[in-house]
């Protein structure tokens, strides 16, 4: 009744940062650069969408929805095109058992800004900051603690072709998407100086990145599945593919 609360004060701040339904960004000037999906990305896409199972890609995340009751196809647009503001974990006061008449002298929230190509993290970091301090907020301290600008290369490059070429030989027609929604620091090759193409590779079978029950195969028991020997064998095939084109 007589102090202000950390703790309101800071949800009240990330609530100006997306839409009502916290689905879409709203810090000012955050995606004027994002760079739409060419034609042939789009294409890229919706051979992807006609591929790929939707209804085990939701029961997989255990919903039954997109947002905005998107179709498949732009669910997939939009994954890998759209940027994303996340909180990823919120800590202030007391959450034990019981009652605690106390008022938090702090309060926290961790964010991931998902980057999509012509963004920079240091662009949207500034955006970040000057959107909270025009609504009031200039007092809440930002601290980046990671990150990296985002990258992409496109799917005719000659790095990619030689990854389709190994996984074909191998009997996998793979499917291809413009770029994944995850996050790696490929724009040490792919930006300035370098501007090299970049892209994941690799056969054998693995899930569940970053959560406690992440896994790899190591031997493998089925004819189709590379355990760790065939996976770092077909790393040789395809630097081999690589010198011959």
């Amino acid at each position: 009744a007589r102090v202000d609360s950390p703790a309101w004060h800071l949800v009240e701040a990330l609530a100006t940062m997306v839409s009502p339904d916290g689905n879409d960004p709203a810090i000012d000037g955050y995606t004027a650069t994002a760079r739409p999906l060419s034609a042939s990305e789009k294409a890229m896409v919706a051979t992807a969408a006609r591929r790929l199972d939707e209804a085990v890609a939701k029961r997989e995340m255990g919903v039954d929805h997109w947002v905005h009751d998107v179709s498949w196809v732009e669910a997939l647009e939009r994954l890998v095109s759209r940027p994303t503001v996340n909180i990823e974990g919120l800590v202030g006061g007391y959450t034990g058992p019981g009652g605690k008449t106390i008022l938090p002298h702090r309060a926290v929230a961790k964010l991931e800004l998902r980057l999509v190509p012509d963004m920079t993290a240091a662009e949207s970091l500034a955006a970040l900051k000057a959107h909270l301090a025009k609504r009031g907020f200039g007092d809440v301290e930002v601290n980046m603690t990671g990150g990296y600008d985002p990258t992409t290369t496109p799917g005719d490059a000659a790095l990619i072709k030689a990854q389709v070429a190994v996984y074909r030989r191998s009997g996998i027609d793979p499917v291809i998407l413009p770029r994944i929604a995850g996050s790696w620091p490929g724009y040490v090759f792919t930006g300035d100086p370098l501007r090299l193409p970049a892209g994941h590779f690799g056969l054998g079978h693995g899930s569940g990145a970053h959560a406690p029950d992440e896994y790899y195969v190591i031997e493998s028991q089925n004819a189709n599945v590379r355990g760790i020997d065939g996976a770092a064998r077909s790393y040789v095939e395809y630097l081999y593919e690589v010198a011959r084109g």
